[in-house]
């Protein structure tokens, strides 16, 4: 069986529709995480790969937060993203504003200590701190 395309054509054809696959991938996941929480109780849906994937815990199991990205744009967060540690050695990422505010808001509400501990490893001086505290405010879940 002969190709009509020669060798070195038909790899960079292939290189260039699984770059647009993995782009395209790239997109559907992050538009598929979510965050839910009920009483100290999150459960956080995602897409890896191709296969839905869940992971359910307790404010209590989380080891450590630690703020990863933050734009602050006219007094208000634009971008915020955070990395949680859990007990059992789960670690994900939360890319959502909503989702890093609902997080915060439950660790403000459930576990104080660490909220403080998020608040102290912010490398930011005490207006930073405000906005957080203004944005917490003024979410609603």
């Amino acid at each position: 069986m002969k190709s009509s395309l020669p060798l070195p054509s038909l790899i960079i054809y292939v290189y260039i529709i699984y770059l647009l696959f993995s782009l395209i991938m790239k997109k559907i996941r992050f538009k598929a995480e979510n965050l839910e929480e009920l009483d100290g109780e999150f459960i956080f849906t995602f897409i890896r790969r191709i296969r839905k994937k869940e992971i359910y815990f307790n404010i209590n199991e989380v080891k450590m937060c630690v703020l990863s990205r933050m734009l602050i744009q006219g007094g208000t967060f634009k971008t915020i993203n955070f990395n949680v540690f859990l007990n059992d050695g789960y670690t994900f990422r939360l890319r959502k504003k909503r989702e890093c505010l609902l997080f915060l808001q439950v660790c403000r509400e459930k576990r104080n200590e660490l909220y403080q501990k998020i608040l102290s490893m912010i490398p930011a001086d005490i207006t930073v701190i405000s906005i957080i505290e203004k944005e917490l405010d003024n979410f609603k879940r």
